[in-house]
């Protein structure tokens, strides 16, 4: 559920910051006062697309921040995309500049568009006036009738055996070609394997042969390098060995008269030991070594053997002899190739027969929906003056398994009594296809896992007593889910919970739209008096006005919903600018 939106420097709208609550919320003002401008900015928190037209002239920023009350499953998607969870509720913010470059955060931490547009799949939908062309689309017919469905779990096993069934598909796949194309690719991995096992080198052997490379290069000097190093340490009067042996002697004397002493002579002893250890490696390190140019040739013409394979196939020694498996492997298939499609085969067979069992079984539970779903919007669209209306789902099974099954979905749909009922795309005028998207919304409101519904003037091309109608099914809809209703039907605002008027007007030499929370009572009825007669607001008007809401209350059986209120100024003032 959406708790809070503050817009800043938006199109007309210069800041505005506002609370919503459960239930029913309308949204109401004159043409162009900035009402469906609330709508784009929600759409910019859940990752939609940023233009940096929206930011209002003389400004080089917008920014939109909302709150929404944290669900279970956006806990587990905050856990999962590693973004703080900071209890009950998440705070995000977008930033459009005019440069072009944008930012988003969620609980304060920033966070790329994509992930936001995932972490909030879902949360809202947002249906607006020319929504009923996608109803047209007949590719998402089918989604449309899985969601009421809920044939998740039929389609999760479907989808597993059917990428069952591709994976074994595919490897007969890499498997196929003519017999000539086959014979070349394996003489190719043989030729590839052949140079490799020619040489068949070790792993780090290029290591070991660059160290041996550079002993081998640099012996002369390595020699006279550990013969003068001998020498300093053993070799003379002044060496290391002979001045660290008379300091030992003098302070072996000098132990006799204080012992505290003892424990720096013994120091000493031990480096006299060290040294002589080092004078005896050294002398033999030296002995032992010797230039060998045709040693060093060899290990020389290696490496660069070596290093060419590894240039050839664009890796390291590691990874050339890992490829050396892989060639193996694929060599070795090809060799065996028939053996192998014949076990494929049956492979395929199998896992064909498992999937088309699944999508059969998918079909059917599509059929018992499609039942139940059309029933379900027949009787929506009686209640919205179409009962002689005729609207069916058809599910027709096919002979190809596709990712999502069997079968084709579509709408059919009749407004005329005797008429066959025909695709939708092709009978449903604009009224007509209005009314058929608030019967889908009503049946799809208790499947839907969706928390708020934003309805940006989906009541067009509706009038007349079919308006009280469709008011009070988007009041049952707002039974199950948050719903917010941009609206110029006073029928359809009498049944609000919550009532906020958009206006424009000017501040200094500039148009601004600000959002008023109108307090039930005078000031909501003020407001349906404008909608029913214009700008002058009559006496009859007003008391038409106080006839819709008591028509209203009276066709609930009850009154308003209490809800909850929304701080001084509209919203959630605290809250959001932690988002920052």
């Amino acid at each position: 559920m959406l708790l809070g939106l503050r817009i800043s420097n938006v199109a007309v709208i210069e800041e505005v910051e506002v609370g919503f609550g459960a239930g029913l919320t309308v949204l109401t003002g004159e043409t162009g006062a900035g009402k469906s401008i609330l709508v784009d900015a929600l759409g910019l928190l859940l990752g939609g697309r940023a233009d940096a037209d929206v930011i209002r002239a003389g400004r080089d920023e917008a920014s939109v921040e909302g709150v929404f009350a944290r669900t279970p499953a956006m806990g587990e998607r905050l856990e999962e995309l590693g973004i703080p969870d900071l209890g009950e509720e998440v705070l995000v913010r977008r930033v459009v500049g005019r440069n072009g470059r944008g930012k988003a955060y969620v609980n304060g931490s920033m966070v790329t568009v994509g992930v936001l547009a995932r972490l909030t799949r879902g949360l809202v939908d947002i249906a607006g006036q020319h929504e009923h062309v996608s109803l047209f689309d007949s590719s998402l017919h089918r989604t449309l009738l899985d969601k009421y469905g809920n044939l998740s779990e039929a389609l999760g096993v479907y989808g597993q055996h059917y990428a069952a069934l591709r994976e074994v598909e595919a490897r007969m796949e890499s498997l196929g070609g003519d017999e000539a194309r086959v014979r070349e690719r394996a003489e190719f991995l043989r030729f590839q394997l052949d140079e490799i096992n020619r040489l068949d080198p070790e792993p780090g052997e290029d290591a070991r042969l660059d160290v041996e490379r550079r002993r081998l290069g640099g012996a002369e000097k390595l020699k006279r390098q550990s013969a003068e190093a001998e020498l300093l340490i053993s070799g003379e009067e002044s060496s290391a060995l002979e001045t660290v042996g008379r300091a030992m002697g003098l302070l072996n004397d000098a132990v006799r008269c204080d012992a505290t002493l003892g424990p720096i002579a013994q120091s000493l002893s031990t480096a006299m030991a060290e040294l002589e250890e080092v004078q005896r490696r050294l002398n033999r390190y030296s002995e032992g070594l010797e230039s060998d140019p045709a040693r060093l040739g060899e290990v020389e013409e290696r490496l660069d053997a070596i290093k060419r394979l590894c240039r050839k196939h664009g890796t390291s020694l590691e990874g050339v002899l890992q490829k050396r498996g892989e060639l193996e492997t694929e060599l070795s298939t090809l060799e065996n190739r028939q053996e192998i499609l014949e076990q494929l085969a049956k492979e395929r067979h199998s896992a064909e027969v498992r999937a088309r069992e699944s999508a059969t079984a998918l079909s059917r539970a599509r059929a018992a929906c499609a039942g139940e779903f059309s029933l379900q919007v027949r009787e929506g669209l009686a209640g919205l003056a179409l009962g002689k209306a005729a609207f069916e789902v058809r599910v027709t099974p096919g002979g190809m398994l596709r990712p999502e099954g069997l079968d084709e979905v579509e709408f059919f749909f009749s407004a005329n009594p005797g008429e066959p009922p025909r695709p939708l795309a092709k009978v449903a005028s604009g009224g007509e296809a209005s009314r058929l998207l608030l019967a889908l919304k009503r049946a799809l409101a208790d499947s839907d896992g969706c928390g708020c519904y934003v309805l940006d003037e989906a009541d067009s091309g509706v009038s007349g007593a079919i308006a009280d109608v469709v008011g009070r099914m988007i009041k049952e809809v707002s039974g199950h889910r948050q719903v917010l209703c941009i609206t110029h039907l006073p029928q359809v605002a009498a049944y609000a919970d919550a009532h906020l008027l958009i206006r424009k007007g000017l501040k200094g030499e500039r148009t601004v739209s600000e959002v008023l929370p109108l307090a039930a009572g005078a000031e909501r009825t003020q407001e349906l008096a404008r909608m029913l007669s214009g700008v002058e607001v009559t006496r009859e008007a007003l008391g038409a006005a106080e006839a819709l809401v008591r028509s209203a209350h009276r066709s609930l059986g009850a009154t308003p919903r209490p809800r909850r209120e929304p701080a001084p100024g509209g919203g959630s003032r605290g809250r959001l600018r932690q988002s920052a």
